[in-house]
């Protein structure tokens, strides 16, 4: 699998309206594709969806209230040998009210309704109908695509929980419309639950979880069981990984950790006693660690914070290094809240273990693109203005460079790793993989 940073993030956002696409050409004052027709698109500064409705407001004229959104597509990669361009598609589709107007800025050229057949014949960007198609046509409710925006815009809950909800609105929404449902129309529910939180391996995981299982039970199923079994999975696997943090932390007396992890707070919790000490990064700009040493406080376990910048220092002074994750990606690294890997390699190098803390339910499965999400200060609430970019806020650290990884049957181990991507690869969750 490619890293991270192999690939340049761009939205492209599709606005429709009964049965057409809007479709823009690309002005001479573009920096790349002059003359090419596109969606209205641009480099991911934020999280994918708050990008979609930045690019339909500058691009389109297209407020939220003059929309709604009806497609989130799995993101796609896209080679252009051409230009040497390697990019990674985040597809949207927006249903536009009737009273609304398009009013496009310098981006464009020109503008203009298609039919969806018509893209083919158009001189477009690399992957444009690839991507259409991953967002076409449109379905779901608006109650559906609620739950998945509110999930694919959250800056303050964790992987697990935004997950449960994620799974709570994708189980609604089909057992009220199951009768109306095909097998394509179940495939496309569960991609989109996928697609609307990419980078925490716990979507596209459990989405495959889901495929495997309605593959399991054949034309005879019950989606509403699988989503309340797999809800039952996640919430066994998280307090199984807690135990065996917990257990595998008893020799140790003063951890440092950063961010807020249900896994790592518990295990914590269970793991300290009257003498051992919590050191915690802040974890800007949100300072997730700053809520968890509060929590931790609160069930009377000493614990402290430091700045971030003081990472390196603190790292030093401890027995171990102990952390949580979003995701555990084809190449064998983990995904967690930007600072991991400094942290990690300061442990390495002073002769200081690091341990992660995961479950089962993040591991990727085969071909799913690795992304780091950025997000602004505007998605945190701020006060900095809508344009403003930010920086990644997750990292990627080897496994490798961990002394253990604990999950809900112990240690993660090469060989049981591929043997859940193996099964999880065996459906097929990305298009075309």
């Amino acid at each position: 699998m490619e890293g991270a940073d192999d690939r340049v993030p761009v939205v492209t956002a599709f606005a429709c309206r009964n049965g057409r696409v809007a479709l823009i050409r690309r002005s001479e004052r573009v920096g790349t594709y002059r003359g090419a027709w596109a969606g209205f698109s641009g480099y991911v500064e934020r999280l994918p969806l708050n990008q979609a409705w930045q690019e339909m407001a500058e691009e389109a004229g297209v407020g939220r209230q003059d929309a709604r959104l009806t497609g989130i597509g799995i993101p796609l990669p896209v080679d252009d040998p051409e230009s040497g361009h390697r990019w990674l598609v985040f597809p949207f589709l927006f249903e536009l009210t009737e009273a609304v107007e398009i009013k496009t800025d310098w981006e464009a050229a020109e503008w203009g309704w298609f039919a969806p057949e018509e893209i083919a014949d158009l001189k477009t960007v690399p992957g444009l109908e690839q991507a259409f198609l991953r967002v076409w046509p449109a379905f779901g409710d608006r109650e559906f695509w609620n739950g998945l925006a509110g999930v694919a815009t959250d800056t303050s809950l964790g992987a697990t929980e935004l997950a449960r909800r994620g799974l709570t609105a994708l189980g609604g929404y089909v057992q009220a419309n199951y009768d109306n449902l095909n097998t394509v129309g179940l495939l496309r529910t569960v991609r989109a639950f996928a697609a609307c939180r990419p980078a925490m391996g716990v979507f596209p995981d459990l989405a495959a979880r889901l495929l495997l299982g309605m593959e399991r039970e054949g034309g005879q199923f019950d989606f509403g069981a699988l989503v309340t079994e797999l809800l039952g999975a996640v919430e066994d696997a998280t307090d199984l990984s807690v135990g065996v943090a917990a257990d595998g932390l008893r020799d140790k007396r003063r951890l440092f950790t950063l961010s807020y992890s249900e896994a790592v707070r518990d295990a914590i919790i269970s793991w300290h006693t009257a003498d051992s000490e919590v050191v915690v990064a802040e974890s800007g700009p949100r300072n997730e660690g700053v809520r968890l040493a509060e929590h931790l406080s609160s069930h009377d376990v000493r614990a402290r914070t430091v700045p971030d910048a003081d990472i390196p220092s603190a790292v030093r002074d401890v027995d171990a290094v102990f952390v949580g994750c979003d995701a555990i990606t084809d190449a064998e690294e983990l995904l967690n809240k930007a600072g991991t890997r400094s942290a990690v390699v300061t442990a390495k190098a002073a002769g200081i273990p690091a341990y992660a803390v995961a479950q089962t339910f993040k591991i990727m499965p085969p071909g799913w693109p690795v992304f780091l999400e950025r997000q602004s200060p505007a998605d945190f609430g701020e006060t900095a203005g809508e344009s403003q970019t930010g920086s990644p806020v997750f990292d990627l650290t080897p496994l490798g460079s961990f002394d253990a990884v604990f999950a809900e049957e112990g240690r993660i181990t090469s060989a049981g790793l591929a043997e859940i991507r193996a099964e999880l690869g065996s459906v097929e969750l990305v298009p075309g993989a």
